[in-house]
């Protein structure tokens, strides 16, 4: 409020007193959320396309696929499951971070997902008949664009078309015989722009990976209500893809926080961005938080580690967890439903 405006109560000097002025009672204005500034990220780093920009016979199509999200079993009431941790474990070297240099995020989330899937069973549930191969979601980001109705090449996909093709099409794993995309760079892993931008064209992709992706399909996916749905299914070992227009924030380089020190993440943006779920904990400041994996590299600066998380993550809690499951928050699962099973941490 300016002097102007302010109550004046004249001077006494040569004037009678005259009775202070009260200023009227102004209610306490109600609570905002912290303004939303546009992304300072270069559009490439996002990519992910909700549901509803589908053709509605096309996102009818889609739902009537998902199964109900159940675990065939009691429930657990873990306080943590760190499903990354097993990645390492399998892959036998520092699988994260990887970094999308096209708006490929939508398959970079399907990437981290896929690789824990098979570590959890591999690892944790003593499938030694089995080998650790690293999924070329490259097949998965075309094919997903084609099967959301876009073509060509170009960036972006739809998270829906992302898990639809999982099911459908299958993951094919890396085949040691053909050329490797995959190179490190600045300290991450990445398939690189070009690879990135010719296998976005679902209609001719590079090599006909049909077949061998065939063989591996997965068996259920099911679309989370919320972060209860989301710990359930990272306590029986199954992870999550997660994407948003709602979720982001500004700071990318995140500052750690409480005790012990973790890098948690406050919204203040809005992406259009796809990433993987892949752990939970219960912090003693801050209850329960979720681990996400992001595909920009080391963009969000090395992690304390008090809890091993992998380099390219994050934390964010609970209640945001739920708004996001107001979009699409997508579990996976290599069995006919969910059934219940005890992850083997002693690893």
């Amino acid at each position: 409020m300016s002097m102007e405006n302010q109550p004046k109560f004249g001077e006494r000097k040569n004037n009678p007193v005259v009775p202070p002025v009260v200023p009227p009672v102004v209610p306490p204005a109600p609570p905002v959320e912290p303004p939303v500034v546009e992304p300072e990220m270069p559009s490439s780093k996002f990519g992910w396309l909700p549901i509803e920009s589908q053709p509605q016979e096309l996102q009818d199509k889609f739902n009537a696929k998902l199964v109900p999200f159940q675990i065939a079993g009691p429930p657990l009431d873990l306080k943590e499951s760190l499903l990354y941790k097993v990645v390492n474990q399998a892959a036998k070297y520092e699988f994260f971070p990887w970094d999308q240099k096209t708006g490929s995020c939508v398959g970079h989330g399907a990437l981290a997902v896929m690789a824990t899937l098979q570590a959890v069973e591999i690892i944790s549930q003593r499938q030694d008949f089995e080998e650790w191969r690293i999924p070329f979601i490259l097949y998965n980001y075309g094919q997903s664009r084609k099967r959301g109705g876009l073509h060509g090449t170009g960036e972006g996909s739809f998270g829906s078309s992302m898990a639809e093709s999982l099911h459908e099409d299958g993951c094919p794993p890396i085949d040691e015989n053909c050329p490797q995309p995959i190179k490190e760079q600045d300290g991450s892993w990445t398939f690189g722009a070009s690879a990135e931008t010719s296998w976005s064209n679902g209609d001719k992709p590079p090599v006909d990976l049909f077949s061998s992706a065939n063989k591996f399909k997965v068996q259920s996916t099911s679309k989370l209500k919320n972060s209860d749905e989301v710990k359930q299914a990272l306590s029986h070992g199954y992870p999550v893809t997660i994407a948003s227009s709602w979720w982001g924030f500004s700071d990318i380089k995140i500052k750690p926080s409480g005790t012990p020190a973790v890098q948690l993440a406050s919204r203040n943006q809005s992406w259009g961005h796809q990433q993987s779920c892949l752990g939970f904990t219960t912090h003693p400041d801050f209850g329960l938080i979720f681990l996400i994996q992001n595909s920009w590299g080391n963009a969000h600066g090395t992690p304390p580690g008090n809890f091993g998380e992998p380099k390219g993550s994050y934390w964010i809690k609970a209640k945001d967890m739920d708004r996001i499951c107001l979009e699409e928050v997508f579990s996976f699962s290599n069995f006919d439903g969910y059934p219940a099973r005890t992850v083997d941490w002693s690893i």
